[in-house]
């Protein structure tokens, strides 16, 4: 008889712990949610500070939280790009976007961060230049590049970068990539005819400056250079010189 109360005590008791764990968890579960639901009110709103107050309260319960990583790098994301439009120095945000998108790849494998990051990495990138333009951010560019292809302003600046390195066959290639995949981007017509004048082919130059004139007319800076292009063309054909 004891042994029968003892083992049904005890199966009580058991019951009872599970029944609290259970709870307990439940209780934690409904705590992180609401802190990543009022991260995403925040950030819904503008109110990036408080998103990034809630969604790292979130991660020091729930580490692995996919939403409220994501969260909180969109909120250094907004915060980063509200201090470059007030031409503040934004590097240490956009270190912190990438940093919480390069933890939040390990959480989330699929494809669906991958644009934002990339162009994290850029910005990263040109922010690091800011600072310091000797600086490499080259690797930066390529992972930008491997996360998204279609990225062409990671394409575009790797391109400036390999120019100044003096490697300008290489930036010629790139150039003519972007404007082949992308006939709108109107940097690559204006940096690829900058190359052509630099080394005196003034008929190339006007070549490309023409063409992304003709795919973007109304861009100012591509309409001024394809008449200067124009002009000294005409300059060299009444001397005879072509």
């Amino acid at each position: 008889m004891n042994r029968r109360v003892w083992y049904q005590t005890h199966l009580f008791l058991r019951i009872l712990c599970a029944t609290a764990l259970l709870l307990a968890a439940a209780v934690f579960s409904a705590c992180v949610e609401r802190s990543v639901e009022r991260g995403n009110t925040a950030l819904r709103i503008g109110d990036f500070d408080r998103a990034v107050t809630n969604f790292s309260k979130a991660l020091d319960d729930e580490p692995a939280n996919r939403d409220a990583r994501y969260g909180l790098a969109l909120a250094y994301y907004s915060i980063a790009e509200d201090k470059e439009r007030l031409k503040l120095p934004a590097l240490d945000m956009w270190e912190k976007t990438v940093n919480e998108f390069r933890i939040l790849s390990k959480v989330d494998s699929s494809e669906s961060i991958s644009g934002t990051y990339s162009t994290a990495l850029f910005y990263l990138a040109r922010a690091t230049l800011y600072k310091d333009g000797r600086a490499n951010v080259l690797p930066l560019l390529d992972r930008s590049i491997r996360l998204d292809s279609a990225n062409y302003f990671s394409y575009n600046l790797k391109a400036l970068l390999f120019a100044n390195l003096g490697r300008v066959d290489e930036a010629k290639k790139i150039y003519a990539f972007i404007v082949t995949k992308e006939p709108k981007f109107s940097s690559a017509y204006l940096n690829l005819g900058n190359l052509y004048w630099a080394e005196g082919d003034i008929g190339s130059a006007w070549d490309i400056w023409s063409m992304g004139h003709e795919a973007l007319p109304e861009d100012a800076e591509l309409s001024r250079w394809t008449r200067v292009a124009e002009d000294s063309l005409g300059a060299m054909v009444r001397a005879g010189e072509l």
